[in-house]
């Protein structure tokens, strides 16, 4: 499926990539990343669904083909939103199906919270609603994982010193064929996974600004939309994977009882790469949950304030 590229001015002046693709009578949908993640990463949610839906996405500031910002140093989960509202406008999309992998999950919560004339509906597929360092691997490394944020923030001040070197080394070692073992070892991506897909997407994520990398972390580290969350009267389809050590399964079905209207999807052997791990799952119930929007009529039960 051919996407065709734009850039797009933030308000503070950061020159955003943004990118379109497909069209058709079905409801727009707008893609939110997982931190790290690209427009490649959709590559197979792409091809399904471009040829009924205009598919929008973006590039995280200071990540991909996103400039840094050129004042300041704000990565914030807000201030990303704020992005995302402006690539919406930019691409002409009034309103849309929001849908977040990941750290997505959180920025979809949060345009939620600040634009929610925006939002039609929510796909969360392997996200929390908040601090996800509090939840992450799970209560035996719960105490260890409270204090990630101190600890990153101490390495956010030594990463100037090592990112040049990692950026060049880092790209060639995610694409090994042993890479790709020790994180099956570890539990963090499947058997299911597709390789080639994994491989590229961890080579482009080893490949970006460490120190904007670790700000946006930090940053995510910090959010929280929990009490959005009861006040959110769309549909919303919640995906998580049952062997998700980042945002686990517990997780989703929590955000599952505060969202009035959420219905979930747990995969058996699921990680944190459900969308290259087991697509065509995914994407037949993603077909199902789009079936009941309106092709191109606005929502009048947009999220409330």
């Amino acid at each position: 499926m051919n996407i065709e590229r734009h850039q797009v001015i933030a308000s503070d002046g950061t020159r955003l990539a943004a990118y379109s693709a497909g069209g058709g009578d079905g409801v727009p949908l707008m893609l939110a990343n997982g931190l790290g993640g690209n427009i490649d990463a959709w590559a197979y949610f792409i091809d399904t669904f471009a040829p009924r839906h205009r598919i929008v996405s973006w590039d995280y500031r200071g990540l991909h083909g996103s400039e840094r910002p050129g004042r300041g140093d704000d990565y914030s989960v807000a201030t990303q939103t704020d992005d995302m509202v402006t690539v919406m406008d930019a691409l002409g999309v009034a309103q849309a199906v929001v849908v977040g992998w990941s750290m997505g999950v959180q920025v979809n919560f949060e345009l939620v919270r600040r634009r929610p004339d925006r939002v039609l509906g929510i796909v969360a597929i392997n996200g929390t609603f908040g601090r996800p360092f509090e939840t992450a691997f799970g209560p035996v490394l719960g105490k260890l994982v409270v204090a990630t944020p101190a600890l990153m923030r101490l390495a956010q001040i030594g990463t100037p010193l090592v990112s040049e070197g990692l950026q060049q080394v880092m790209p060639l070692v995610a694409r090994t064929p042993f890479f790709l073992h020790v994180v099956r070892r570890l539990g963090l991506v499947g058997a299911t996974v597709d390789e080639r897909v994994f491989s590229e997407l961890a080579s482009a994520v080893a490949g970006l600004d460490l120190s904007v990398y670790m700000s946006t972390l930090n940053s995510l580290g910090d959010h929280c939309a929990e009490a959005v969350l009861p006040t959110i009267n769309v549909p919303v389809l919640v995906v998580a994977g049952d062997r998700d050590l980042f945002t686990p399964a517990n997780q989703s079905q929590k955000m599952v009882q505060l969202v009035p209207s959420a219905e979930l999807l747990v995969i058996p052997s699921g990680t944190h790469y459900t969308p290259i791990e087991f697509p065509e799952l995914i994407h037949r119930r993603v077909t199902g949950f789009l079936e009941r929007f309106a092709a191109g009529e606005p929502s009048e039960d947009a999220a409330s304030t």
